[in-house]
């Protein structure tokens, strides 16, 4: 038996018994999301779209639909999707370095550090999103290898493979809003494949936009069409007073009801908790009472007032963004601590939890220093070994950092969670080439 093939055995059965063992140790959770996420779940079971209020894109609310609204089962698909996910990047390790232990130490990571793998048992998007994520760069590294291979005249392979890859990117964005981006990011690195003329490099390209075109662009147009607000939720004035109900206050007079009732339940949090994060969603019946405006009408006002706000305000909106993006980074772990039993095994999870963490922050550091070491040096960049993967993955991770805080100014922590292993995946490839250079030297 080939070392890749031992490994990749050996791997899968690690993950394998790990997950049985939760299966029995442990339990679904629930946070502050799940319920409507089930309750559209609930929607799309009983009358399909006409029932659905857009207020989260409809990926993983179809999942638990298609699962009979069975915490259990969720549970039970998000562990193979977590296991399918550790196969994904000891492939993503193995086949861009040639090197076994690279991939294998980039999978067992996912198996190991708590915030990746017991996030499975979270009734939360987060692992559906960062399978299709990694799916989608599993796909884009074999239609690299393809394209260079077939010298740059595409044949029916690369085709497809272009073709699957603008589903998954896109199907990324029907799980969680963020990864719109990822289909525009990824069609630059499409675009610039190899290719012998133009008509190759356009055929590929026109493969890979149809499912993005087609699913986000169809999506949108639903949204536009059914609540007359183009965005991919109805949510998006409620995500921006996260960031803007800090000033709230500002808003003229004109707009007192909304403004007025908003402040009330502001500070009433901001004296709870120290924060006014999250104020919106216990404000909103009252405001929407106030303004004589539904639930929908409410949001598109929200919105186009944050936006007045943004503009006559920069410097406020500006340090939110700042902090939001520094939040990013903090790598928290979800988890919850009664699923776990006895109780001398829920002490071992917290210790385990908090060992974790520091891997993670050490990743996420690690990743920061060394992309923008490889910014200012070629030098560098040559001895991290940053290549077209690198950019396409590393590149993904730093715009999913700004869009993110730009748009809401929530739980940005969990903004990474999908992204976590690529972050981790990208440092493990690049000790590796550090520590090659440095052998050699």
């Amino acid at each position: 038996m080939k070392p890749p093939q031992a490994a990749a055995i050996g791997l899968a059965a690690f993950g394998l018994l790990e997950r049985i063992g939760l299966w029995f140790d442990y339990a679904p959770a629930s946070f502050g999301d799940t319920p409507s996420y089930f309750r559209l779940a609930a929607a799309l079971n009983e009358a399909g779209l006409s029932a659905y209020d857009a207020s989260r894109v409809p990926g993983y609310p179809a999942l638990i639909a298609l699962l009979g609204q069975d915490p259990k089962w969720v549970w039970l698909v998000q562990m193979a999707l977590g296991w399918g996910i550790s196969m994904l990047l000891f492939w993503l390790g193995w086949a861009t370095t040639r090197r076994v232990g690279v991939g294998l130490l980039a999978g067992l990571l996912y198996n190991l550090i708590p915030g990746q793998v017991l996030f499975e048992a979270n009734l939360l998007s987060e692992t559906l999103t960062a399978f299709l994520v990694i799916v989608s760069l599993t796909l884009w590294a074999g239609l690299e290898r393809t394209a260079r291979r077939n010298q740059g005249a595409p044949q029916d392979r690369e085709l497809v493979l272009a073709g699957l890859l603008g589903v998954t990117s896109a199907l990324a964005g029907m799980v969680r809003p963020l990864f719109f981006v990822l289909p525009a990011w990824l069609f630059f690195f499409v675009l610039s494949m190899p290719a012998l003329v133009r008509t190759h490099r356009m055929a590929r390209a026109i493969a890979f936009g149809i499912g993005p075109v087609l699913i986000l662009g169809g999506w949108l147009n639903w949204v536009n069409s059914t609540y007359g607000i183009f965005s991919p939720t109805t949510m998006t004035g409620y995500h921006l007073v996260q960031h803007t109900g800090e000033y709230f206050e500002y808003l003229p007079d004109e707009v007192a009801p909304i403004r007025d009732t908003y402040l009330k339940y502001r500070d009433e949090r901001i004296a709870e908790r120290g924060v006014q994060t999250n104020a919106i969603w216990d404000a909103i019946p009252e405001m929407s009472e106030a303004s004589g405006l539904s639930f929908f009408g409410l949001s598109a006002e929200l919105q186009r007032l944050s936006l007045r706000l943004i503009a006559e305000h920069p410097g406020l909106y500006l340090g939110n963004v700042i902090q939001g993006w520094f939040d990013f980074w903090k790598a928290p772990v979800y988890w919850d601590r009664e699923g776990v039993a006895p109780e001398w095994l829920g002490q071992v999870f917290a210790g385990w939890a908090l060992l974790g963490r520091g891997v993670s922050l050490a990743a996420n550091a690690a990743f920061l220093l060394g992309t923008a070491a490889a910014v200012v040096s070629a030098e560098l960049r040559r001895r991290l070994g940053v290549d077209r993967l690198a950019l396409v993955a590393g590149g993904l991770i730093w715009l999913s950092s700004v869009v993110q805080t730009l748009v809401d100014h929530g739980d940005n922590p969990r903004f990474l969670v999908p992204l976590q292993a690529v972050v981790i995946l990208l440092v493990v490839r690049a000790g590796w080439y550090w520590w090659r250079g440095a052998a050699k030297a």
